[in-house]
C-alpha cells in the first residue's frame, strides 16, 4: 500500500504533466497570502481598537469655569472688544456712497460741502438761474455755435433733419438738461462743478435745433417734452415742432449713455481712492493693534500667574524671592516673544488685510442700504469671523479632519453671532452709563489717539465680557453634546471593530486547525507508509525463513539418504 500524495506525484512526474503542481502551488501560494492579509487585518483592528479607547478616555473637555478664563481676555481684546474701537466707523462706512449721499449722509467735510451745495440748489435757497450762469452751462455755447456756423457749410436741425438758419434762431440745446445733470446726486457727489459744466457741454450732449423748440424744451427730459401736449395745437410738442421722435430719442439716448459713463468714470476714480485711504488706515490701525495686544497680553497673563503665585506664598519668602520670580517670569515672555516674532507678524498682517475687506464689505452694502454706525461695527467685525472660518474650512490646520474644522468653523460662526449682538448693544450700556448722575464729565472723557470716551471703551469691554462668558458657555454645551455624539460614535466603532477582531480571530482559529488536521493527516500517511514498508519486508522476511527452511529440509533429506 502507497500513500496517496505519492501516488499523485509520482503520477504527475512519469506523465510529465505539471499542471497538477502548478494548481497546487497556486492554491497554497492563495492560502498565504490569506495568512498574511488576516494576521495584518487583526493587528490593525486591535491598534485601531487602542485608538477608539484612547480617543474615549480623552474625549472629555475643559471644565466651564476653565473655559471662561481663556475666553473673557481673548474677546475684550478681540475684534468684538477693544480692536473695534480702533475701526474707524461711522453711519454709512468710511466712504460715501451715491445712496447715502441722497440722504444727507456723508463720511467727510468735503462730501459734507457738497451735500450742502446740491440741497441748497434745490430747496429754493438759490435761483436755478444764478446756479446756472455760476456753474458755467451755457459758457461754451457761443463759441461752439460761431466755429460751427465757419466749418459747417450747412447747419441741419438734429431733431426734424430741416436745415437751419446761421443766426438766432439755431440754437445749442443740451439734450439731457443742464438742470437734469445738476440735480444728479451723482454727479454732485463725485465730480465738480467745472466738470459738470464741461460734461453738459460734451459734443455728444448737445444738438443744434430751432430756438422756438428749445426754448419749449427747457429743463424737460426729452420723452416728457416729445409726448407733452400742445395747448396751441391740441396734439403732442413732438408733432407741433415736426420733431422725429425716433431719432431724438435716440440722441437722448445717446447722449444719457455717455453722460453715466462719465459719471461712473469719476465715481471709480473717487471711490477707489478713498477705499485704498480708509481701508488702509483702519488695515494699519488693526495691525498696529493685533501685534501690541498679542504683546501685552503675554505680560498680563505672566504678570497674574506671578502675582497668584506671590499671594500662595505670602509669608514664605523674602522680597528678593518676589522679585527674582516676576524677572523670571517677564524674562519667559520675553523670550517666548522672540521665538514666534514671526507669527505675531503674520497674524498682524492678516488682521490688517481683513480690516481692509471688510472696509470694502461695509463700502458695498451701503451702495444699497445705509449702515449705521453699529451696524458697521458689527459687519466688519462678523466679516472677521467669516473669513476665519473659511480660512479654516478651506485650509484645515495639520492633523484636523474635515469633519473637525467644519465645526470649528461653525463654533467661529456662532461666536461670532454672539459677538456681534452684545457689541450691538454697546451702545445701549454707552448711554446708561452716561446717565448715571455725576459721572458724565468722566464718562464724556475723550480718550487719547483713537475717537472714543471713556463711556464707549467702558460700554464695549462690559459688552465684550458679557459677550465672552455667553460665547463661553454656547461652545461649551456644543462641545459638550458633540462629545457625547462622539463618545456614542466612537463606542458604535468599537463593537463594530470587536466583531472584525472575532472574525480575523475565528479565522486564524481555523488556519490553526487546518494546520492540525494537515499535521495529523501527515503523521497518518507516513505511519502508514512505515507500516506498508514494515508489512513488505517481514513478507520478504518470511519469504527468506521460508526458503531457508525449505532449503534446511533439502539438506536434511540429503543427509538422511547418506546416512541409510
Amino acid at each position: 500500500m502507497k500513500n496517496d500524495s505519492l501516488d499523485r506525484d509520482t503520477l504527475v512526474f512519469d506523465n510529465e504533466d505539471f499542471s497538477l503542481i502548478e494548481s497546487e502551488l497556486d492554491h497554497y501560494e492563495k492560502m498565504d497570502t490569506i495568512r498574511i492579509d488576516v494576521n495584518q487585518g487583526l493587528e490593525e483592528a486591535l491598534s485601531e481598537m487602542d485608538s477608539l479607547k484612547k480617543q474615549l478616555s480623552t474625549n472629555e473637555g475643559d471644565t466651564l469655569i476653565e473655559c471662561c478664563k481663556s475666553s473673557i481676555m481673548d474677546t475684550i481684546t478681540g475684534q468684538f472688544g477693544l480692536a473695534s474701537m480702533f475701526i474707524d466707523c461711522k453711519d454709512g462706512g468710511n466712504v460715501t456712497t451715491t445712496h447715502n449721499f441722497e440722504k444727507g449722509i456723508t463720511a467727510n467735510d468735503v462730501d459734507k460741502a457738497k451735500f450742502d451745495d446740491f440741497k441748497s440748489n434745490h430747496d429754493g435757497s438759490r435761483q436755478w438761474s444764478d446756479v446756472r450762469k455760476k456753474t458755467g452751462y451755457d459758457d461754451p455755447l457761443p463759441g461752439k455755435r460761431k466755429q460751427a456756423f465757419q466749418t459747417q457749410n450747412e447747419i441741419i436741425d438734429a431733431y426734424t433733419g430741416r436745415p437751419l438758419p446761421k443766426d438766432g434762431r439755431a440754437h445749442l440745446d443740451h439734450i439731457v438738461s443742464a438742470k437734469e445733470i445738476e440735480s444728479n446726486a451723482a454727479a454732485n457727489l463725485h465730480m465738480s462743478p467745472e466738470d459738470r459744466a464741461k460734461m453738459a457741454t460734451k459734443d455728444s450732449n448737445l444738438a443744434f435745433t430751432d430756438g422756438s423748440a428749445n426754448q419749449s424744451k427747457g429743463d424737460q427730459k426729452m420723452k416728457e417734452w416729445l409726448d407733452s401736449s400742445d395747448k396751441k395745437t391740441e396734439g403732442t410738442k413732438a408733432e407741433r415742432f415736426g420733431i422725429d421722435k425716433d431719432a431724438a430719442l435716440q440722441k437722448d439716448k445717446k447722449a444719457r449713455k455717455e453722460i453715466k459713463k462719465e459719471i461712473n468714470k469719476e465715481a471709480f476714480k473717487k471711490y477707489s481712492k478713498e477705499l485704498l485711504v480708509t481701508g488702509g488706515k483702519d488695515a494699519a490701525k488693526i495691525a498696529a493693534y493685533s501685534a501690541i495686544g498679542v504683546v501685552l497680553r503675554e505680560f498680563v497673563q505672566a504678570l497674574f500667574l506671578a502675582v497668584k503665585e506671590t499671594f500662595s506664598n505670602r509669608g514664605n519668602e523674602s522680597l528678593k524671592d518676589v522679585f527674582i520670580r516676576f524677572k523670571t517670569r517677564m524674562s519667559e515672555v520675553v523670550e517666548n516673544l522672540k521665538k514666534k516674532w514671526k507669527d505675531i507678524f503674520t497674524d498682524s498682517i492678516e488682521g490688517g488685510l481683513t480690516a481692509f475687506f471688510s472696509n470694502l464689505l461695509v463700502f458695498a452694502v451701503n451702495l444699497f442700504a445705509t449702515t449705521l454706525k453699529k451696524i458697521v461695527h458689527m459687519i466688519r467685525a462678523g466679516f472677521v469671523s467669516l473669513v476665519q472660518a473659511v480660512k479654516i474650512m478651506v485650509n484645515p490646520p495639520a492633523g484636523m479632519t474635515q469633519d473637525e474644522a467644519n465645526y470649528q468653523a461653525v463654533k467661529i460662526m456662532v461666536a461670532g453671532l454672539i459677538g456681534a449682538a452684545s457689541l450691538g448693544l454697546s451702545a445701549a450700556v454707552e448711554k446708561f452709563l452716561q446717565s448715571i448722575p455725576g459721572l458724565q464729565p468722566i464718562m464724556m472723557f475723550p480718550l487719547p489717539f483713537i475717537d472714543q470716551t471713556v463711556s464707549d471703551a467702558l460700554a464695549v469691554t462690559l459688552t465684550g465680557i458679557m459677550g465672552g462668558l455667553l460665547t463661553t458657555i454656547v461652545i461649551y454645551a456644543m462641545d459638550k453634546f458633540r462629545n457625547e455624539g462622539k463618545k456614542s460614535k466612537i463606542q458604535i466603532q468599537l463593537i463594530y471593530q470587536s466583531g472584525v477582531v472575532v472574525e480575523y480571530k475565528t479565522v486564524q482559529s481555523w488556519f490553526v486547525l487546518k494546520d492540525a488536521y494537515e499535521f495529523l493527516q501527515e503523521s497518518v500517511e507516513q505511519t502508514v507508509e512505515t507500516l506498508v514498508v514494515t508489512r513488505n519486508i517481514i513478507i520478504e522476511s518470511e519469504n527468506q525463513v521460508a526458503e531457508a527452511r525449505a532449503g534446511l529440509e533439502s539438506a536434511m533429506d540429503k543427509l538422511r539418504k547418506r546416512n541409510n
